[in-house]
């Protein structure tokens, strides 16, 4: 394999996992914020986990 495919392909899979981790914490954040207000308002936090899966 060429050098020139193998850096392209190393730097895709640090872009892919980039973009997991940024999801990740998304999702953390959006998680904790439903469990804040979880007990203001139960059907629109069931709502967002389906939403979320």
């Amino acid at each position: 394999s060429s050098p020139h495919t193998d850096t392209q392909r190393r730097w895709r899979a640090k872009k892919k996992d980039q973009h997991h981790r940024t999801q990740l914490s998304l999702r953390r954040l959006i998680v904790e914020q439903i469990n804040e207000s979880h007990q203001y308002s139960s059907g629109i936090n069931e709502n967002f986990m389906f939403l979320l899966c």
